[in-house]
């Protein structure tokens, strides 16, 4: 889909998004604990401007829009939205509590988190993530390789390998 048709239907999620977005953080930064030493190191080391803003909040399930916003954005990023194992909201950290010491997977979120600083805040995000699922797809999403990429030397097994 070319950026003309994806600017289109972004206009369309934007607005409930960013609603939907500014709740969760809130969540997280009030019932969310702070980076560990070693977690601030690697918000600092993957452009976390403000680590000591950041909130992390391990839950049963990661929430995700309502119906209507989930099915807008599964057309949009043309990718099943199942329940993710983690998702940044801003300033806040959503983890699956079966996730919450994978650091490959708190990496990845903390690069999203860089990338709401870099963009902007929630809006700035919002409309570059959507857009660039809708044109290239979630996987192919630059926001997500960068993410991916970050997270990618976490992914090894203790001990090297």
């Amino acid at each position: 889909m070319g950026t003309f048709w994806a600017k289109k239907l972004v206009f369309v999620a934007l607005p409930l998004g960013v609603r939907w977005i500014r709740r969760q953080e809130q969540r997280v930064l009030s019932e969310g604990r702070a980076l560990s030493e070693w977690e601030t190191r690697w918000a600092k080391e993957v452009g976390v401007d403000r680590p000591d803003e950041v909130r992390v909040l391990p839950v049963e399930r990661v929430p995700t829009p309502g119906f209507f916003l989930s099915r807008i954005l599964a057309f949009i990023s043309r990718v099943r939205l199942d329940s993710p194992t983690g998702m940044a909201v801003n300033y806040g950290i959503f983890l699956d509590a079966s996730q919450k010491s994978n650091p490959s997977l708190l990496v990845h979120e903390l690069v999203h988190v860089a990338q709401y600083e870099r963009l902007g805040g929630i809006r700035g995000f919002l409309e570059e993530y959507l857009i660039q699922c809708v044109r290239d797809g979630y996987w192919n999403s630059v926001l997500e390789q960068e993410a991916r990429d970050a997270a990618a030397p976490f992914n090894r097994p203790p001990g090297g390998g």
